[in-house]
């Protein structure tokens, strides 16, 4: 039973990360249609004929269903200090939402902060047909900041399933001390 737990997780853990990359480039296409129509569909072979928001979101599938991966490895396997699969189970689909949530602030985050200075230099080297470099570039910073959103999220998924661990083994501990 705890190999099927550990293999279904490892299946969830692309199937939310392919998830939140079709949401999430939903959500760039709004901000940039430019950043998908010039750069990232030249990158893809779908077929033009596709609506582009199903283009965008399948680039999204494309490009995050392989973070899930190492994203779903780390954390299920820290995930089997609970010896019980029940909270093996629980507690590592926590650390997956938690992981796909930070990733999802982290983007928002990227969407308020204000473009770097170094956006005027990334400019130059846009193709000269971009009529928003700005909001290009914006899209660019909200998916580097999503994928640190991701890696912060494995950490404090990381440190979750420590806290929960500890938790429980108090909580073992007082209910077999008060006995």
């Amino acid at each position: 039973m705890r190999t099927f737990i550990f293999i279904a997780l490892l299946i969830l853990a692309p199937m939310m990360a392919a998830l939140y990359g079709f949401i999430h480039d939903q959500i760039t296409y709004s901000i940039s249609e430019e950043f998908f129509t010039k750069f990232r569909f030249e990158h893809y072979d779908f077929p033009y004929a596709w609506h582009p928001r199903a283009r965008a979101g399948m680039i999204g599938i494309l490009n995050a269903w392989k973070t899930g991966i190492p994203f779903g490895i780390i954390l299920t396997a820290v995930g089997r200090i609970h010896t019980n699969n029940h909270k093996l189970l629980i507690y590592t689909s926590y650390t997956y939402l938690l992981t796909f949530f930070m990733s999802f602030a982290f983007s928002i985050l990227a969407e308020y902060i204000p473009v770097s200075s170094d956006a005027v230099r990334f400019k130059q080297t846009l193709p000269t047909n971009i009529l928003d470099p700005d909001a290009f570039q914006r899209v660019v910073q909200i998916n580097n900041f999503g994928y640190v959103g991701g890696i912060i999220g494995v950490l404090m998924g990381i440190g979750l399933h420590i806290f929960l661990y500890k938790r429980d083994k108090n909580k073992a501990l007082g209910t077999s001390a008060n006995a």
